[in-house]
């Protein structure tokens, strides 16, 4: 793994001094990584630390130690440094929902490879070496755990300590191949897209929920619902309180009240059981949000599967086909 100088940024003083120092030595361009938390280790999107890399030195902002949020608006939004990115979808994601900042302007590099048809990722443009099972754990690491280790910070820098350089490649073969325009407007697009984090809308991804009856599908909405209220009120990650796969598996075997899913799940989860109370609380706030939501037709369904009517028939309609 390569190296580079850097500085950790733990304070607010330290970051204003970050700000003021790219200010007043005319920076234009600073390459941008993030590292976070997506409902791997806790419950929710989360920033975690802001790599930065000048062409000279690093800098990493420890996020979870700064206070003031306009400091951090101060280093993103607006600014006078381009934010070069490799693939910032995913990071501006981040920084809308968990800390409502807006970076610009950005270059991200992703779009530039793939309007020139480059493909592969970062390590493959760059020919970076280095283990990729190095690299998956440390992807993988708890990056919202503190004291953060020294291996943790050194692999954070190394992944923006090529942007720059890339950074010119590509955009002297845009240039080249006249698709320069081009790139300004997606890259645009990419800057101003409004993302929107609701993992509430996500139960269609529960598998073949598309198959399900409508009294299964809004039970199924339920269950999805009360998996994320538990996961937040806990701070788990939701697949750690109830995978899709098991929440079919409980749709198809009948399992339909709280007591009943408790158990089924705690079957697996000895460590850290799931709380009886906790989640029936959880699973009546989820069916008063889901009969809110639907007209009074999904709310007699609702109703109705409160009392394990008409779920059951249905369940039984799916075991005599087969499914």
């Amino acid at each position: 793994m390569a190296f580079v100088s850097y500085d950790l940024i733990q304070t607010d003083s330290q970051l204003a001094a970050l700000v003021g120092t790219l200010r007043s030595s005319g920076c234009t361009r600073l390459a941008i990584d993030v590292e976070g938390e997506n409902n791997l280790h806790s419950y929710g999107i989360h920033v975690a630390l802001i790599q930065l890399f000048d062409g000279t030195r690093g800098y990493v902002v420890d996020v979870l130690s700064i206070r003031d949020r306009a400091q951090l608006r101060a280093l993103l939004e607006a600014v006078p440094w381009t934010l070069v990115w490799f693939d910032a979808a995913n990071d501006l994601l981040s920084f809308q929902h968990a800390l409502s900042i807006r970076p610009s302007p950005i270059l991200d590099l992703a779009v530039a490879a793939r309007l020139l048809g480059k493909p592969g990722g970062l390590q493959a443009l760059t020919q970076q070496g280095g283990s990729s099972s190095a690299k998956d754990r440390f992807q993988k690491s708890n990056w919202m755990r503190r004291p953060i280790s020294r291996a943790m910070l050194d692999y954070a820098i190394s992944d923006v300590m090529h942007l720059l350089p890339l950074a010119d490649s590509l955009m002297a073969e845009l240039a080249r191949r006249g698709l320069g325009q081009i790139f300004q407007e997606r890259n645009k697009e990419q800057e101003c897209a409004e993302r929107t984090w609701n993992p509430l809308a996500n139960y269609t991804r529960i598998p073949g929920f598309n198959r399900l009856s409508r009294e299964l599908r809004s039970f199924a909405q339920i269950l999805w619902y009360a998996r994320e209220y538990y996961g937040r009120k806990r701070d788990v990650p939701p697949g750690m309180v109830a995978s899709k796969q098991e929440m079919r598996s409980m749709i198809d075997q009948g399992v339909l009240k709280p007591d009943g899913i408790v158990a089924f799940l705690n079957r697996s989860r000895r460590k850290v059981p799931i709380d009886a109370r906790e989640f029936s609380a959880c699973f009546a706030q989820a069916e008063r949000d889901v009969a809110a939501a639907l007209p009074r037709e999904g709310h007699d369904m609702a109703a109705q599967q409160r009392g394990g009517r008409g779920v059951t028939r249905e369940k039984d309609k799916l075991a005599s086909r087969g499914e």
